[in-house]
Formats: C-alpha cells, sequence, structure tokens
C-alpha cells in the first residue's frame, strides 16, 4: 500500500512538472505564433503561415459553449468592419464532429471561416487553450499580441481601436 502512494506521489509530481513547463512554453504574447494546418468546414486547408503580414485572430470555440456563441455575433461584425484592412478571423472548433458546426454555422451565417481541431491538437498541444473561449491575436509580424481569456464583446470601440493599431502597425 505504502508503494501504491509513492508511485501515486511520483506521479502526481511528474504531470505538475509537465504541465507548467507546458504553459511556460505555450504560446505567449511576444512569442511568435506557431504554425499549423487544419481543414475548414467545406474541406480546405488553411495554415497560418499562409497569412503572415495579416492581423489574425484565433478564435477557438465549441458548439457546446455558452459564452463561445455569445461572443460571435459581435467577432463577425468586426471581422466584417475591418477585413477589407487585413483582419483575418479563424474560428477553430474544437468539436469533436464536423456535423454540429457545420449545422450551426449554417443557420447563423457568420462570415469568417472556421477551422476543425478535432483531435485538439493545435489548440491545447501548440496554443495550451485551458478554457473556452478563447481567442489569441496576432500581428502582421506572426507574433502574438493577445490572449484573451473568455468571452469578450468584439465590437466595441475600444476592441476596434486595439485592432485597429494592430492593423496599422507595419
Amino acid at each position: 500500500m505504502r508503494q501504491f502512494g509513492a508511485i501515486a506521489v511520483s506521479l502526481f509530481i511528474a504531470i505538475a512538472i509537465f504541465c507548467s513547463i507546458s504553459l511556460v512554453y505555450a504560446a505567449n504574447p511576444g512569442s511568435p505564433a506557431p504554425d499549423f494546418t487544419l481543414t475548414d468546414i467545406s474541406g480546405k486547408k488553411v495554415s497560418l503561415s499562409e497569412l503572415k503580414g495579416k492581423v489574425v485572430l484565433l478564435n477557438f470555440w465549441a458548439t457546446w459553449c455558452g459564452p463561445c456563441r455569445a461572443e460571435m455575433p459581435g467577432l463577425n461584425k468586426l471581422y466584417q468592419e475591418l477585413r477589407e484592412k487585413g483582419l483575418v478571423v479563424l474560428a477553430i472548433s474544437v468539436d469533436t464532429s464536423d456535423k454540429p458546426v457545420k449545422e450551426f454555422m449554417k443557420d447563423k451565417k457568420f462570415s469568417f471561416p472556421v477551422l476543425l481541431d478535432t483531435d485538439k491538437e493545435v489548440s491545447f498541444d501548440d496554443y495550451a487553450v485551458m478554457g473556452l473561449p478563447t481567442t489569441i491575436i496576432i500581428d502582421r509580424k506572426g507574433l502574438i499580441a493577445e490572449k484573451v481569456l473568455g468571452e469578450r464583446e468584439w465590437d466595441t470601440p475600444q476592441m476596434k481601436e486595439k485592432i485597429t493599431k494592430l492593423l496599422m502597425a507595419k
């Protein structure tokens, strides 16, 4: 019994160290955004590296996430207002199946692209997303400008100003 306790404690310590190291090296402001390639809901492959030179919002979400669903209209409005200036929004679904995502997008008619991360390699492994929604804002140089945890009102004057400043930077 004593040996089992020692093994459990050792395992707990190993997991804690792994998680700490993962968070330290995870996508943080000022660091390069990890590149990835995911498939959109129509089957087209999209790579982050193809978007260098643009301001990109990676919005990690799921159809079953109420706060995710609540922030999407504002995110869509922001995208529609600023896409001509170089803003790209990629909504990255972590749903385990594409069916609810396709149904949701068909019903809501949002105009930004939706990518599928069903195995969660990009969201959890590359970007250390621990809760939904999480949005990563990437500047024109491919650096992470900000990691936004939780629901936001994306179409507020303050958020538009923040994104516009990034769009105007060279």
